[in-house]
């Protein structure tokens, strides 16, 4: 069996324009290739079935998160505080987020850019750091 290629199921898929009943994702190398009736998945695909009435949809990217699950980002710009952040944020169907930082402190600052740093490596829908009002501070730590 290919790990590469797998499906996943659900009752109902969302797929950006129409809700389809009874479905599969197919997924490739980490891509969604194709949507196919669940019944068609071919056979030696492992396929993920999601439990009865669970809905698949694609997920939020949100650009501006300044905290979440009672964790304000300026307050705690830690990849602990990062990952709470985002499983916050995950409840509502947030996959990617950009932690916010509103302008700070220099020391905080640069607290919050290595706090994503590490949370990129652990939090796969970390995509970066979003310096709000901080374009000066944003050059001076891109040189460092």
């Amino acid at each position: 069996m290919n790990e590469q290629r797998y499906a996943v199921a659900a009752a109902a898929i969302f797929d950006g324009a129409v809700t389809r009943e009874n479905t599969a994702v197919i997924v490739e190398a980490g891509r969604i290739v194709s949507l196919i009736r669940r019944r068609d998945v071919p056979a030696g695909i492992l396929l993920q079935e999601l439990p009865d009435g669970t809905w698949l949809a694609p997920g939020f990217i949100d650009v501006q998160v300044n905290g979440g699950g009672d964790v304000l980002f300026n307050n705690d710009p830690t990849p602990e505080g990062i990952a709470k952040i985002a499983a916050a944020h995950r409840c509502f169907g947030t996959t990617a987020l950009l932690p916010t930082l509103i302008t700070d402190s220099d020391e905080i600052m640069r607290a919050a850019r290595a706090a994503v740093d590490a949370a990129i490596q652990t939090q796969p829908g970390v995509l970066g750091v979003h310096f709000e009002g901080a374009l000066s501070f944003a050059r001076k730590i891109r040189r460092a």
